[in-house]
């Protein structure tokens, strides 16, 4: 069959038209895969996602891009999830021959490259052992490890990863009792929020955010990497009903690059940044002068290096500084804790690695040194890890050495990192960031309510508010001293400005004074015995500058909102089982016994303690101590035109079904002190408004609670409320 010159023509244009394309389409595919490399060379796995998955819909069969694009997501900072299914292609369409079994022949960079390496069987592996499928895990682990000898990079890592598993299956088999919430929307949002760090007045919680500022200064400076904001250092601090308030970016923020959270002193004037300087990262420290921080200073001694130092934690009495670094001399492997120690001068000593019982071959970081300074959290890849970080704790024994770290457990530890755990002064709440499912971002901070063994013992926490007259600002040169009376010793604690919050860590067995002055003039003192067998406790002082008027309206004494209405049956007691009995009445001798460190406090004109019986909190306008108290404050009126008074109420550490927590038990005793003072002074004749509140103190103090509520000698005493007047 012949053609014509016009049909030939025509067949000619058609097929250079269908080569010119298949060749356009071609250069378009090549530099598309070329880009996609790069942008994973740069780290930029989000990005280099877009590309693959752009390529992958063209091509759905070929193994490599299915390789790539679940690489990608694999490493990716929010879309790890997404992994699973293109590594399960791709190990399914892996052939042998080029790009085989082994790695000879692959060629990631050949745009030809139709075939998946070797290395998808790891991928493919670590992916199942996130998403708990551990036995398939183990197979696609065992699968690499067969496929590759130890001088794979990843040999190890695999046989890491089925060790892992092994952990993984025993700790979720037994889930332990935790109830984990997520902190909410006021602090997180749809970025990532993460490394929180809490005060140890629990008021303040500061934490790095990938956010746009408030007044948007950032809104143009992106991290290039992640193609969102720097991180940034902000704050948030709890009211009086105890809610998180809006946070607040920090002043400290650079205008371009990384600040994130480590630590915070306990008293809440030092705070302690990560700062990424030029991919040498470095801790730093700033001070709080009135409401802004000071420029952040690089911390002294040997704790910063040419290595990567990435977090830090220092302990409440100042004197020991525990950080992390992938410094190779001294190390075990990997990033190490170490540790300094404040020399009298004031300087850091030269710094040690903290121990081979806690630091393994494996990366440990995010240390956090309870204000017990003995109980240490940190996150570890080695021990008994279940994938990735988990979450340890390891008590110092009194000769300097460390337990065995203890793995918390699922699921509070998952199969990803789990790291920045930080804890109440009590040890019953934990806070960390996690990116788990359900949350308001890529990575939100949580809190976890931790079993009632893990509550701290022998600390006593000194916190409350100097509250300034109404009106009026708290003068800067207010300051708590605090001296040890059988030393001699004095610590000075400042309150925070914007309100007057201040925080001390007390050791007990020992007696204090407490003086409070503003322009170096006392305006409050008082002395305080710390019990010697007390669990932890916390010892909550109000102070007013202007004693206010007790028959106002003194938010302080009003008690908490959500206390258990209904009736409350005097001597009531919950047992195990939710039943009420009655506990043993006092007996008239344990009524009137004072523990024995108790002396009136010279300062006031007289001193009067009431003891109760287990969930009561009445004084009887008939006693006889108690009308001798009421001469006195009736005298002070008349001599003086007004009587200041401060009161203190205690709660023991057994369970009070009755008023809900022992903490309302204690404000319901003081306000009880309040209302019977008020109204005997009143029955006097006398005007009750000339009664002035000078200070509050609310206390949940003893022994931990074992069972045995009736020992009313071992708890009876932390039972009361007493008042003082001048």
């Amino acid at each position: 069959m012949k053609y014509g010159y016009a049909a030939i023509t025509l067949l000619f244009i058609g097929l250079l038209h269908t080569r010119t394309q298949a060749q356009g389409d071609n250069t378009s595919f090549n530099w598309k895969f070329e880009e996609g490399n790069k942008l994973m060379e740069e780290k930029f796995f989000n990005q280099a996602a877009d590309i693959w998955t752009g390529l992958l819909a063209t091509d759905p069969e070929n193994a490599n891009l299915n390789y790539k694009l679940g690489y990608s997501y694999f490493h990716s900072y929010n879309q790890k999830s997404k992994a699973l299914p293109f590594l399960e292609k791709a190990a399914a369409l892996r052939t042998k021959g080029l790009g085989g079994f082994n790695t000879t022949g692959y060629d990631p960079f050949d745009a030809r490259e139709r075939n998946a390496p070797v290395e998808v069987d790891y991928y493919l592996g670590r992916a199942y052992h996130l998403n708990n499928q551990f036995d398939k895990a183990d197979v696609a682990y065992q699968k690499f490890i067969d496929e590759t000898d130890a001088k794979h990079e990843l040999h190890a890592q695999a046989v890491r990863g089925k060790e892992q598993t092994a952990n993984a299956r025993l700790l979720t088999a037994s889930p332990l009792d935790y109830a984990i919430s997520n902190v909410g929307p006021v602090i997180n949002w749809a970025g990532p929020d993460f490394s929180p760090v809490l005060s140890v007045d629990g008021n303040a919680l500061f934490y790095t955010s990938r956010r746009i500022r408030p007044d948007s200064s950032n809104s143009a400076v992106i991290d290039p990497i992640s193609g969102q904001p720097y991180e940034n250092v902000y704050v948030s601090y709890k009211d009086r009903e105890g809610n998180w308030q809006k946070p607040e970016v920090l002043n400290i923020n650079p205008p371009v690059g990384h600040l994130a959270t480590i630590n915070v002193a306990a008293d809440g004037q030092t705070l302690f940044v990560y700062r990424d300087d030029g991919g040498n990262g470095n801790i730093y420290e700033s001070k709080l002068v009135g409401e802004v921080w000071s420029e952040p200073v690089l911390m002294g001694s040997d704790i910063n290096t040419k290595s990567w130092e990435t977090h830090g934690a220092l302990s409440a009495d100042g004197n020991t500084f525990y950080f992390v670094s992938d410094r190779k001399d001294g190390s075990i492997g990997g990033r190490d804790i170490y540790r300094v120690v404040r020399l009298p001068n004031g300087e850091w000593s030269k710094s040690q690695n903290l121990s081979p019982v806690i630091n393994t071959p494996y990366d440990e970081d995010g240390p956090f040194i309870h204000p017990n300074g003995r109980t240490l959290y940190f996150s570890s890849m080695g021990h008994n890890s279940m994938g990735g970080f988990d979450i340890f704790m390891t008590e110092m024994n009194d000769d300097g050495t460390w337990t065995s770290p203890k793995n918390l457990g699922s699921p509070l530890n998952s199969t990803d990192d789990d790291a920045f755990f930080v804890t109440t002064a009590d040890g019953r709440r934990g806070y960390f960031s996690s990116d788990k499912i359900g949350g308001y971002g890529e990575k939100d901070i949580y809190f976890v309510d931790l079993p009632s063994d893990m509550e701290a013992e022998g600390l006593t926490v000194l916190k409350g508010y100097i509250i300034p007259a109404p009106g009026e600002e708290l003068p800067p040169s207010t300051i708590l001293y605090v001296t040890d009376k059988a030393t001699g010793e004095v610590k000075t604690y400042k309150p925070r400005q914007r309100d007057g919050v201040y925080v001390a860590i007390l050791p007990p067995c020992k007696e204090y004074n407490l003086d409070y002055r503003v322009n170096d003039k006392t305006v409050h003192t008082e002395d305080i015995f710390v019990e010697c067998e007390s669990a932890y406790q916390e010892i909550n002082k109000e102070i007013y500058l202007s004693p206010v008027s007790l028959a106002g309206p003194a938010s302080i004494v009003d008690l908490p909102k959500g206390s258990p209405p209904g009736k409350k049956e005097k001597g009531e007691k919950v047992d195990k089982g939710g039943k009420t009995e009655k506990e043993p009445a006092l007996t008239d001798a344990q009524k009137e016994k004072e523990p024995k460190h108790v002396t009136p406090d010279a300062s006031y004109a007289d001193e009067y303690t009431k003891f109760y019986s287990y969930n009561a909190k009445d004084i009887d306008p008939n006693e006889t101590r108690w009308k001798e108290f009421v001469d006195v404050v009736v005298g002070l009126i008349d001599k003086n035109g007004k009587a200041n008074v401060v009161i203190e109420a205690s709660a023991s550490k057994v369970p009070t079904k009755t008023y809900g927590t022992n903490e309302n038990l204690s404000r319901q005793r003081m306000e009880d002190a309040r209302a019977r003072l008020l109204e005997a002074v009143k029955a006097r004749g006398k005007d009750e408004t000339k009664l002035y509140l000078e200070a509050v103190n609310n206390l949940v103090q003893g022994p931990k609670y074992a069972a045995d509520f009736k020992n009313t000698e071992k708890y009876g005493k932390f039972q009361y409320a007493k008042l003082k007047v001048r």
